[in-house]
């Protein structure tokens, strides 16, 4: 095979988009009918007017103005740091297992970024996204929470609402099977860490949910 002696290509880049802070249309070459001011010396145009006599909507009605949906707003830098939350408390919807990116000291992170970025732009951010009205937690997270909640979804999960017991929507028995057995194993692997009395606890709730379980599949079967 005789010897190649062609050089590598080369990648000429050649960017003809236009600049970011270009994108808007330029100005054609016509310009609008003149008048010359003789006061001023200068030639104006016939739809200047000075910005002291202009009066906006907002102005005038005391409200905080609405940025168009286009433009950098600051509600958008928020939006963003709740994306870097989200993103570090991600999971695999397929495996049902936290993602690579999960961190939850990073999560509190940008969760901390968020409460100061409210309080110090407070004035200038639409009032939906204040925390004018803190939720007050009546108790202290504990390891007790974690099979509740899993209960909660169990039972929700068979188109139940927990706080009612009202059946809303057709039962995803594989879902409240899963929640179960992750009850399941929250007891066997965290029995160690438990009070005897939350074990007990546990143990009701998980019997619960089973039984209600198997009764609401025996119903549908029949049926």
């Amino acid at each position: 095979m005789p010897d190649r002696d062609d050089k590598e290509s080369e990648f000429i880049i050649s960017d003809r988009r236009p600049r970011y802070d270009l994108d808007e249309s330029q100005p054609t070459p016509s310009s609008p009918e003149r008048n010359e001011d003789p006061a001023a010396g200068k030639v104006r145009d016939e739809n200047d007017v000075p910005l002291s006599d202009v009066r906006t909507e907002e102005q005038e009605s005391g409200s905080r103005p609405t940025p168009a949906s286009d433009d950098a707003g600051l509600d958008q830098i928020l939006a963003i740091l709740s994306g870097m939350v989200l993103n570090h408390l991600a999971f695999d919807p397929e495996t049902r297992r936290p993602a690579p990116s999960f961190n939850i000291r990073e999560a509190r992170f940008f969760l901390g970024l968020m409460e100061a970025f409210q309080e110090a732009f407070r004035d200038k951010l639409p009032v939906s996204l204040l925390d004018n009205q803190p939720v007050e937690v009546e108790e202290a997270p504990r390891l007790g929470h974690i099979p509740a909640i899993l209960g909660g979804m169990a039972i929700s999960s068979l188109g139940v609402d927990p706080r009612t017991g009202r059946a809303e929507r057709a039962p995803d028995f594989e879902s409240s099977k899963f929640l179960i057995d992750l009850m399941d194993t929250f007891l066997r692997e965290g029995e160690p860490a438990l009070a005897p009395e939350e074990k007990e606890y546990i143990k009701d709730m998980i019997y619960q949910a089973k039984m209600y379980f198997v009764s609401l599949k025996d119903r549908k079967s029949q049926g």
